[in-house]
Order: C-alpha cells, then sequence, then structure tokens
C-alpha cells in the first residue's frame, strides 16, 4: 500500500471484471478496488447472470466499483442504472464514469426507496455506509437531505427500462428498495443480489417469497429455505421458474 500511496486519485484495476478500468480511490481506504478483489461473491454472480445487453440496476452504487463491473459485463448495447443519494459519492461515482467514458452507465442521485419525495440519510465519517434507517442514536452522524424515488413508478412512467439484474447494498433500507420495486420484479423477473442486514431480513424474507423468489448463497450455491440461515450476508434471490 506504501507504494500505491494513500491519496485518492485515479488508478487502473489490476483485475476482476472492472480490469484495465480507473477508479478513483485511497488504497488506504479501498484497496480491494484498486486490486479488483472486492466482492468476489458479486463479481461470480455477475459473470453467471449478466449477460451483453442487458439492463441492469446498480441500487447503492457508492463510488461505481460494482457498476463498472456491470458495465463491463453489459457491453456497450446494455444499460447500468447506477443509484447514490451522498452528495459527495455521487460526484465521486460521476468522476469515475467519466474517467472511463463508459457511456453506458446512467447515475441517479437518489435513494431507490418505497415512495418517491426527499428524507434525510446519516452520513459518519465512512460514506459508504450512509443509511436511511441506521445511526440514529449516533449523534456524530451528519443528517443530509436526499431525493428518493420509487423505482415502480419511474419504470411506469417509460423512465426506465426493465432490469435483468439488479444489485442492492443499501445499508439496512432494502426493505424500503423491495418495495418500491414490487410491481417490477413481478414483471420482469430479474435476478437480485441483495445485501441483507438484521433489519432487513425480517422485510425482505416474506416480500420476496411472496413474489416467488427463492433464496440462495452466492458463495456455495446452496438454497436458503430456513429463516435462520437468512442472517446478514449477501444473498442471490432467483426467480422460480
Amino acid at each position: 500500500m506504501q507504494v500505491l500511496g494513500r491519496k485518492c486519485r485515479p488508478r487502473r484495476i489490476f483485475s476482476g471484471l472492472a480490469s484495465g478500468y480507473r477508479i478513483c480511490v485511497s488504497p488506504a481506504e479501498n484497496l480491494a478496488y484498486v486490486l479488483g478483489t472486492a466482492e468476489p461473491s458479486l463479481q461470480r454472480a455477475i459473470r453467471r447472470y449478466v449477460f451483453p445487453g442487458d439492463v441492469v440496476y446498480d441500487i447503492g452504487a457508492n463510488i461505481g466499483y460494482v457498476s463498472l463491473s456491470l458495465a463491463r459485463q453489459v457491453g456497450s448495447r446494455g444499460k447500468v442504472i447506477a443509484f447514490e443519494p451522498v452528495p459527495q459519492t455521487f460526484d465521486l461515482l460521476c468522476r469515475n464514469i467519466e474517467l472511463n467514458h463508459t457511456a453506458n452507465i446512467t447515475p441517479l442521485n437518489a435513494a431507490a426507496s418505497d415512495r418517491t419525495g426527499e428524507t434525510s440519510i446519516r452520513v459518519t465519517s465512512n460514506l459508504s455506509m450512509a443509511s436511511l434507517v441506521w445511526h440514529r442514536n449516533d449523534f456524530s452522524a451528519a443528517e443530509l437531505p436526499v431525493r428518493t424515488v420509487r423505482v415502480d413508478e419511474l419504470v411506469k412512467r417509460g423512465e426506465l427500462e426493465r432490469p435483468s439484474f439488479v444489485k442492492i447494498d443499501v445499508e439496512g433500507a432494502e426493505g424500503m428498495v423491495i418495495a418500491g420495486l414490487e410491481n417490477t420484479l413481478a414483471r420482469a423477473r430479474p435476478v437480485i443480489y441483495l445485501e441483507c442486514s438484521e433489519r432487513g431480513r425480517q422485510i425482505t424474507w416474506p416480500m420476496l417469497h411472496d413474489l416467488k423468489y427463492r433464496c440462495q448463497s452466492p458463495g456455495n450455491r446452496q438454497w436458503i429455505d430456513n429463516f435462520e440461515e437468512y442472517r446478514h450476508a449477501d444473498f442471490l434471490w432467483l426467480p422460480a421458474k
């Protein structure tokens, strides 16, 4: 890491799906992004379930590492819709898109939620942990106003195409995201890669089962049919055939 330095500046990604792309990042904070080793289970899922020409959603895009990986996989005919509500993080996401001239990524400065409007997001020193639901008792957290969108409404109005793959990493607010995506999930039947929190598990488990989805571990691809196994971790939700 001393060789790479600590300053946040554009650096080429060494390996993985986004290899060759550049990302503005500090190795001291996100060395795995530079190495291309971050999110190995998600990278495997993208390789397996995302294809050239697909429309995909990156909900909770952060600075764009996953968006770049998706952009590589969908190719020039595909589209990546990247949702990121935190203004500072969104600016860096846009910078990383511009650095790579990835015209197939569309950034949206909004939080996918169960309603369209405005709310507050709580931000700590770690911007990637910004949350609509966490940090209520953390008096050091700053509250920022952010825009929220119900994805079903955007799809219904023709502003977004229906996706074939959806990645959700929203720090505890995944229940609100699923609620706002319900009609789209019912019609498009995309594969969902979901980071599930202790808060979100109580909400997303029954909702996704009602939508005829089945849960799988992305690591060993074992089915998760017992709610007790649905703990804070990453999960694949696959539409029932």
